[in-house]
This record gives C-alpha cells, structure tokens and sequence, in this order.
C-alpha cells in the first residue's frame, strides 16, 4: 500500500469517528501498516470502525481485523457468503472442570505436555476417552 492509499484510509477513519487528520498522522498509520494490501486495509478499517468495543480506530486495530478482511474479501471473490465458509463445531467441554476444553488450561496442559506425543486422529480419540465430557461430542 502506498502512502496515497493509506492517507485515504486514515482520512476515512478520521472523517467517521470526527477527529482530526493531519499528513502527519497518515504517515505514522504509513509506517505501522507498511507491506499490507489497500484492499485488505480497507476492509479492515471497516471492520474496524464496527467493532463497538474500538472507541478510537489505530493502526493496531486494522492489523487485528485483518483475518476477518481477508476471509470475506477471498469469499467475495469465490462468491460466497463469508459466514457460511466456517461453521465451528462447539468445543467439547472437560470432565473434569466443566469448561470448554480451550478455556481450561489444565486440560489443555494435558492434551499438550502429557499427551503431546500423540497426533491428530490419536489424540483426539485419547482426549474423547480421558478428557471430554460424553455429551459435549458432536458426533460426525
């Protein structure tokens, strides 16, 4: 991305949220997105400027959008609708804690440190065995 493209975004942002541009502070936005698309950059200062949790849109946010902008720019250009390219399954929830196996750690110490010489299909069908509650399984 040029420095053009990239005053045209933080212009855009500063316009939407009502604060003031300056060259300045388009070339610090240069500096920090340096090497990233125009297209992408785009799409995720949109993204961006809809997330309600960003009171103030900064170069860091772009960056963080940038997954999401180009999944739904690659599915625009595939014609399909980005929400339906990934359906998650639900995490399977731990015997032991009760949580979703990604947010408890002490599981996710045992699938990692003591059961770490196992892969893939092995270690999913250990964990089903020891680690996963029976009722939180989807079944294929």
């Amino acid at each position: 991305m040029n420095l053009q493209q990239t005053t045209e975004i933080c212009e855009r942002v500063c316009r939407v949220e009502g604060r003031t541009f300056s060259a300045d502070l388009a070339r610090g936005w240069h500096d920090l997105l340096s090497g990233v698309d125009y297209e992408v950059a785009l799409r995720a200062s949109s993204l961006a400027l809809q997330d309600h949790n960003i009171h103030q849109v900064q170069p860091k946010h772009v960056r963080a959008k940038m997954v999401d902008a180009v999944a739904e720019l690659n599915a625009a250009l595939a014609g399909q609708n980005p929400e339906d390219i990934w359906k998650a399954e639900p995490a399977p929830v731990c015997k032991a804690h009760n949580l979703p196996i990604i947010k408890c750690q002490d599981c996710t110490d045992v699938l990692v440190h003591q059961v770490g010489h196992l892969r893939g299909d092995r270690l999913h069908e250990w964990a089903v065995a020891h680690l996963y509650r029976a009722d939180s399984l989807v079944e294929a």
